[in-house]
């Protein structure tokens, strides 16, 4: 009968808890099952957790401490040892900046921000709170512990940390372009449709968080410049109304600016103060580029691949702040369902790899123009020439080898009235063959982030067709060509692009840091081609108490690199950073 009128165990406990407050060697008491000769039976107990589980009652009492009962409150009770893996630092202790969870915490403890990487998502769109880390007493494997709502109900999902919020930031669509109306799709079916809202998704990140964040957050603007109440006035509310007009096309990555009109407004118990502000607000979460590769081209079914990826930060972010938080997605792209993703580590083994695979790199060659209709020398742009498309819809002329074209390949006569955009897949360097009457031709590469990384001119002087000049254009993640003929009469003949090692990335403010990750083919996986792409993200690493103008620049979560180009008026692509072949190899 006692049995059914003791107390619950947890008030037990508490109780115990508070009785052994002060006790020396006693850090908690918790519930957990009867541990028997080492095993887990299925009685339940009190825990006492000691500091040093002493032996005898004489180094009990030396070390100020009391004997644990056998039983407590009608309960069987286990003196068990304090573990700590390492040491702790909870996150009460060390607060995200702006309570955001987008700081790594290391070690990981309760309380922590994570997130499942799921589907396509590196870029979330829920998140949740770790509960624990706790151990498996069969192999004492270390594991964590969330509530089913939050990582769902399958064990061993892959869960991040930091998670990278964006309910901070998605307050309003990105639809809403400058091409005219709502778009159902930003995005062309060139990648897998998951992917089109992870970067719709990403594009209001960045611009909400450059227009509300990045110089510095309206409320602590409103603070600063606002009036100061009296001492004894009680402030009731604030409130923040912030307007900023979409930038065309506004993905994260690219370098795009908003004019951002906040209002900031402080009601209090004397009154209400208010102050407005207007700044031209520029997307500050932008990398120099990156240069993504397989350590093969060619794999079998059941193979490894190795993906490594260098990312090129800003020069000025030399140390912590260069850290990224990089995902690499990978897929067959004729069934881009099927889509794996891989968080990349910093990796030395890359460098390496990059080294030995550049004494081979061949560049990706285009050595004239077909024929759209056999014979035509009349074509209309877009002329897609793979993996070249000429962007434009003006029509334009094949010219045929001969004594006006000394290329011995057929020509493309590039536009007179207007620059012509030549996409590429992402590459550092580029050559191109043309030829000319008088006027010369400047090439300019634009890299993915949409700066102009280099310039090169075919000589000024008068020539005649039968002379070929060749131009070279190197920078980080070259996607497109701009081809200005000064209205001249000109013709391209040969593109190559190539992603080779550069030498010296400073010479575009960059440096550069090398992450790789690997994943294994299906056994039985088809031959076909797979594309991966990388997204990075921007880590906060800012301490507590420091600049919070600082801070503000480093929110955690933001996309930096660029995934999308543009490949006409209103039309999107997103970039495939690298492919690669699964051939079946036949044994004979």
């Amino acid at each position: 009968m006692a049995s059914q009128t003791r107390r619950p165990i947890d008030e037990v406990a508490a109780a115990e808890g508070e009785r052994l407050a002060s006790d020396p060697n006693v850090v908690s008491v918790g519930i957990g099952l009867k541990i028997v000769a080492g095993k887990a039976t299925m009685e339940t107990a009190l825990h006492y957790y000691v500091r040093q589980k002493l032996p005898e009652l004489d180094a009990i009492r030396q070390h100020g401490s009391n004997p644990v009962p056998l039983e407590a409150g009608g309960y069987k009770t286990d003196v068990l040892p304090l573990t700590l893996a390492r040491a702790t630092d909870c996150p009460s202790q060390r607060t995200p900046t702006g309570q955001r969870g987008s700081r790594r915490e290391d070690p990981l403890v309760g309380g922590t921000s994570t997130s499942v990487l799921g589907s396509f998502h590196n870029i979330v769109t829920s998140y949740g709170t770790l509960g624990g880390i706790c151990f498996d007493r069969g192999n004492d494997a270390a594991m964590a512990m969330s509530n089913a709502h939050v990582w769902g109900t399958d064990a061993g999902a892959e869960v991040i940390q930091p998670f990278p919020s964006v309910m901070d930031y998605v307050g309003g669509t990105v639809e809403w372009l400058a091409c005219g109306g709502p778009l159902s799709h930003l995005l062309t079916w060139t990648a897998p449709s998951p992917l089109t809202a992870i970067l719709t998704t990403a594009a209001a990140g960045a611009w909400a968080a450059a227009a509300a964040s990045d110089a510095e957050d309206p409320t602590r603007w409103g603070q600063r410049t606002g009036p100061v109440p009296a001492p004894g006035v009680t402030t009731i509310r604030e409130r923040v109304h912030i307007s900023a007009p979409l930038p065309r096309l506004p993905f994260p990555g690219r370098n795009w600016s908003s004019t951002a009109k906040w209002s900031y407004t402080r009601k209090t118990s004397s009154g209400s103060s208010h102050a407005e502000t207007t700044a031209q607000r520029p997307n500050e979460h932008v990398l120099v580029g990156k240069r993504v590769f397989t350590h093969r081209e060619v794999y079998n079914a059941g193979d490894p691949v190795v993906i490594c990826a260098q990312i090129w930060t800003p020069l000025t972010t030399r140390g912590a702040d260069h850290e990224r938080f990089v995902v690499a997605h990978i897929f067959p792209i004729a069934d881009p369902s099927r889509t794996t993703q891989r968080i990349l580590s910093p990796s030395s083994g890359c460098a390496r790899t990059d080294i030995a695979l550049d004494r081979s790199r061949r560049p990706i060659c285009i050595r004239g123009f077909p024929h759209q209709v056999p014979s035509l020398p009349n074509i209309n742009f877009p002329l897609v020439a793979a993996p070249f498309v000429l962007i434009g819809e003006d029509s334009s002329v094949l010219l045929d080898p001969g004594p006006t074209n000394p290329s011995g390949v057929t020509a493309v006569r590039l536009p007179s009235k207007r620059i012509l955009p030549l996409a590429c897949p992402p590459s550092t360097h580029i050559d191109l063959t043309l030829f000319h009457r008088g006027k010369p031709v400047r090439a300019t590469a634009v890299s993915a982030n949409g700066n102009p990384v280099d310039t090169a001119i075919t000589p000024s002087t008068p020539s005649t067709p039968s002379t070929l000049h060749k131009l070279t254009l190197t920078g980080p993640e070259i996607i497109r060509i701009e081809l200005d003929t000064h209205g001249g009469e000109s013709y391209l003949a040969t593109i190559c692009a190539d992603k080779r090692m550069l030498e010296n990335i400073e010479k575009w403010k960059g440096v550069g840091t090398y992450y790789g990750g690997a994943f294994k083919l299906p056994i039985k996986e088809p031959d076909g081609k797979w594309a991966v792409v990388v997204v990075s993200q921007s880590v906060d690493n800012s301490p507590t108490g420091g600049d919070p103008i600082a801070a503000a620049r480093k929110l955690g979560g933001i996309v930096d690199s660029a995934n999308v180009t543009e490949t006409g008026e209103c039309a999107c692509e997103v970039l495939f950073d690298a492919t690669f072949e699964v051939k079946t190899v036949v044994l004979l």
